[in-house]
């Protein structure tokens, strides 16, 4: 299969480390506009599958006999010397460029990557890893299962794309896993002539900038995506038709001109955005493009002036009387509450008897109805060591799907207030927003994207839908042996996790290390203690001990340790089983409730049997469970309440994947109307945003 590359431009030209001889080619490059994908149509969808099944099957031809004959050249070079090796980079960087079709020429540079890995890191890359970095080097998305080494096939597909000279950014999902990576792999990159530069939250301007003026750049996506909102807002915006024929209709005295200071170019980071290779690609690129990157201001003090902060307050108070299903009804799935005529009367009564200023904080009837409502979805629908925790006196969003905190987000429209007036914290202003981009804006800004994870073929027509990502499967070196315990259903979560505690400890006493999943802060730490009391010290991971996490992970493959976790532990970390493990039956995977979407499952059960490791894995579900409250017809409910266990067990074979299945359906929705909402916002802005 041929690769294509586009030329590459002079190395430098257009950085803003340049100075001011780069200013006329890097705005453009900054401020190049994404690629514009227009939201199907419904006679669109036939024809979208079918692009994606092409897609597929035209990377499907990579073969792997191809991976093995990079690897039959790659042995072939373990006698060249150090300075040998340089010279043979500098002659694969340069035919990559010259004979950009050529795949002769993309085997050359990969099989010095593979030798490259193999002096710095210690070992040589399978097969199957060389057929996944085949694929991300094809513009695809290579799904290489939990354990196979995704760090290090990385290394062959960015070295690549960084013989354009024009920067190329890894992305991961957190900082402690882009500082690891840029390490690990800086020597394999040097023995290919590419520099490594890092961008991490304690990064300064200074720093950032020489990072993004590395030939691979290894960020967070938060990082990245924020980096280059600060970028345009530093830089001058770029005329368009529209404005121009508004400047020349309001004169030189509009407030429509854009006066940029004059060194807005060493304002900027990045150098564009010429390619990226993102890891843990479902996650970014689907989970997180529901929520858009904003860029806000606050007020001056950082704290939200007393008279609007009483507001808050006051509609929380009068929230904390009003009872469910009398004056108010919740919708779990819309996470929205409504009063009811009763409950309109109750607050009407409440603010009566509130002192004046209180009562007046709230204003007419319609937004105290708003206020109100509001206050009512933070308490009922939003729960603490669930969707956020509590830290230092501020309220910091929880990912569900990570288990990470989110750090510097804030829900909008007043419900970070509602839940700030909820905890009794110091609220903080509602934000102006200075700028925003959604992820899949973002990321169809640069010109070549690739990415890779343990689990993107549930979301494979999404990836292709919005970002032209083709998946590709491959398969695992070794057989996976791991084995399976069917689902055992609980009526109650108590029942649940009394259960997944008493059946750690079973595994304990085998020998076998036990990792035990959860959703929430809340679950883990209620699981800690449990095991506490029948006197198990078992560390916990979660969003309260993000700093924890690799002395957590380190010991948890070691013969018969608990370790309880949230999400934390399913991506991109490495549980190492001891022999006296690996003889016992490997690690257990306990987990004690499913996910809406079932790859965020496998995710975790990828913890074990990892390459050819034995293992064991077993889900734990309650119909009390937060999957179960918000997607299971109430009906069915009810009946299995009436069932005895073994009735429960056998219907969880069948019941669970439909519900999955809703849960699923349900998400590809709120992220199809997000896109829509996306365009039509971009469209709207057209005047501003290009």
């Amino acid at each position: 299969m041929s690769i294509a590359l586009p030329r590459p431009g002079t190395p430098g030209l257009g950085h803003p480390l340049a100075g001011d001889s780069g200013r006329a080619s890097l705005w453009p490059a900054v401020s190049r506009g994404a690629r514009e994908v227009v939201p199907p149509k419904p006679l669109d969808f036939i024809s979208e599958r079918l692009g994606g099944w092409r897609a597929r099957r035209a990377i499907a031809r990579l073969g792997i006999e191809r991976s093995e004959s990079i690897l039959a050249a790659a042995r072939a070079l373990r006698d060249i010397g150090s300075q040998g090796m340089e010279i043979r980079a500098r002659e694969a960087r340069e035919r990559v460029v010259v004979e950009r079709q050529s795949s002769d020429a993309v085997d050359s540079l990969f099989a010095l990557g593979v030798e490259a890995i193999r002096r710095t890191l210690g070992y040589e890359l399978h097969p199957v890893q060389v057929l996944a970095g085949l694929t991300m080097a094809g513009g695809g998305c290579a799904e290489l299962a939990t354990g196979e080494g995704k760090t290090a096939t990385a290394i062959l597909p960015a070295a690549l794309m960084a013989c354009a000279a024009r920067g190329v950014h890894v992305i991961t999902v957190n900082d402690y896993l882009a500082q690891r990576d840029s390490e690990l792999n800086a020597e394999g990159f040097a023995l290919l002539g590419f520099r490594v530069g890092l961008v991490s939250e304690r990064s300064d301007h200074a720093q950032r900038r020489a990072a993004y003026a590395a030939d691979i750049t290894y960020a967070t996506d938060k990082q990245m995506i924020f980096d280059h909102l600060r970028d345009r807002l530093h830089a001058p915006l770029r005329p368009t038709m529209n404005r121009l024929l508004l400047d020349s209709m309001l004169g030189p005295g509009s407030q429509l001109q854009d006066p940029a200071p004059a060194d807005w170019p060493d304002r900027l980071v990045h150098r564009g955005l010429y390619a990226a290779i993102v890891d843990e690609a479902d996650s970014v690129l689907i989970d997180e493009a529901v929520t858009p990157a904003i860029i806000s201001e606050g007020g001056p003090s950082g704290e939200m002036p007393a008279a609007d902060a009483l507001r808050f307050i006051t509609a929380m108070q009068i929230a904390r009387q009003l009872t469910v299903d009398r004056h108010y009804r919740t919708d779990i799935g819309q996470r929205r509450a409504e009063l009811t005529a009763e409950g309109l009367e109750a607050v009407d009564a409440a603010c009566r008897s509130l002192p004046t200023q209180a009562s007046r904080s709230l204003g007419g009837a319609r937004m105290r109805r708003e206020m109100v409502n509001l206050a009512l979805a933070a308490k009922d629908l939003y729960a603490r060591d669930d969707e956020y925790i509590v830290r230092d006196q501020k309220v910091m969003i929880v990912d569900r799907s990570t288990g990470r905190v989110l750090e510097g987000r804030q829900w909008q429209l007043g419900l970070h207030q509602a839940v700030e007036a909820k905890e009794g914290v110091p609220l903080t202003p509602e934000r102006r927003t200075s700028a925003r981009s959604s992820y899949q804006s973002f990321f169809r800004r640069y010109r070549h994207l690739a990415g890779m994870s343990g689990t993107c073929w549930e979301v494979r027509h999404e990836l292709w839908a919005y970002y032209g990502l083709a998946v590709r499967r491959i398969p695992t070196h070794r057989p996976i042996i791991r084995t399976r315990d069917q689902d055992l259903l609980f009526p109650s979560i108590d029942e649940k996790l009394s259960h997944a505690t008493k059946l750690a400890m079973e595994h304990r006493a085998a020998g076998r290390p036990v990792l035990i999943g959860t959703r929430s802060v809340a679950t883990s730490e209620r699981l800690g203690q449990l095991l506490q009391r029948g006197g198990i010290d078992a560390p916990v991971l979660n969003a309260n001990r993000e700093a924890e996490e690799s002395a957590i992970v380190a010991r948890a493959g070691v013969s018969g340790a608990i370790t309880v976790a949230t999400n934390m532990a399913g991506r991109g970390t490495d549980i190492r089983l001891d022999d006296a493990s690996r003889a016992a039956g490997g690690l257990v995977i306990i987990a004690t409730e499913r996910h809406e979407e079932s790859r965020v499952d496998r995710q975790l059960f990828g913890r074990s049997g990892r390459q050819g490791d034995p293992g064991h894995t077993v889900a734990l579900v309650s119909l009390e469970d937060d999957l179960v409250r918000r997607h299971a017809p109430q009906w069915l409910v009810r009946m299995l309440e009436r069932s005895g266990p073994l009735a429960r067990w056998q219907a969880a074979r069948w019941i669970w994947p439909l519900i999955q299945r809703a849960a699923g359906r349900h998400a590809v929705m709120i992220r199809a109307e997000s896109f829509k909402a996306e365009a039509k916002f971009d469209l709207a802005l057209q005047y501003t945003s290009k």
